[in-house]
């Protein structure tokens, strides 16, 4: 018999079904490849260079090349289907969060729903009662989050897309019965609109691939499609992944100037 998700299992299903997509059963793919690409790179450099520079300079050249070889590796290596659903999604928490700055009047460090606890300090406007009714239902709050969805205006097609998007939401956090079809019915009326009929879309895409991750379906078939759609946008918000990837490369390549050292001499 299948337990239930607890909430934490919920909240992390999505993402973690796509790290499970990059990943060769437990083993992370593009940074097990990566690494080790720049690991036996980083050796050979080593090798070539025994006779004609000594330490340190040559352990600081073989760890340049690790870096040099790895964050390649590791940012090329994986799936083009797997990096397009991942930047649709980045795209879309990041204009999210980017529409929450700019209502709450300040930087935020991560989308709000990752901390449930800040709709504690959120003003009660107009502007972000949305945000508030995404942040009970992770908090638990349904009642109050229900109450207040049917508080919400549907004078304009966006209103009445993202009533229908805040019900889904509700309705997947208690394993209530799917609302998608409410949210593609809006569409339609959202088409004068390039950008929010965008956004819309993805938005159906993202609420689509969160009940197929606790499901246990495959979810990087539904948002990969619309990463051609969004053209260069994902770029705006693509750096921190990359980034986080060339920190950890240059991290490593301190440990694994070290280790090409001690192996060397054990070989040699």
């Amino acid at each position: 018999m299948t337990m239930p998700m607890t909430r934490v299992q919920r909240s992390r299903a999505l993402g973690e079904a796509l790290r499970h997509a990059r990943s060769l059963g437990p083993v992370p793919l593009a940074p097990t490849l990566g690494l080790l690409a720049g690991f036996i790179a980083a050796y050979v450099v080593d090798a070539l260079l025994l006779d004609t520079i000594g330490t340190p300079g040559r352990q600081v050249i073989a760890a340049a090349v690790f870096a040099v070889v790895a964050a390649p590796v590791w940012l090329g290596i994986q799936r083009g289907e797997v990096r397009d659903a991942i930047e649709v999604m980045t795209w879309l928490n990041g204009w999210e969060t980017e529409r929450w700055q700019r209502e709450i009047g300040r930087r935020l460090s991560a989308l709000p729903r990752a901390h449930p606890d800040l709709v504690d300090s959120l003003p009660d406007t107009m502007g972000l009662r949305p945000l508030r009714i995404e942040l009970l239902a992770a908090r638990g709050e349904t009642a109050e989050a229900w109450e207040r969805i049917g508080q919400l205006p549907v004078d304009t097609a966006w209103q009445r897309f993202e009533r229908a998007a805040l019900a889904e939401w509700t309705l997947w956090w208690t394993d209530g019965p799917e609302q998608v079809t409410d949210m593609e019915a809006e569409l339609p009326d959202l088409a004068e609109d390039p950008e929010r009929h965008l956004v819309a879309r993805t938005m159906v895409a993202a609420a689509q691939a969160r009940r197929a991750a606790v499901a246990g379906r495959a979810v990087v078939p539904i948002l990969a499609p619309l990463r051609t759609e969004l053209g260069d946008r994902p770029r705006r918000y693509a750096l921190p992944y990359r980034t986080g990837v060339l920190i950890s490369v240059a991290l490593t390549a301190l440990i694994a100037s070290v280790a090409v050292t001690i192996a060397a001499t054990i070989i040699r």
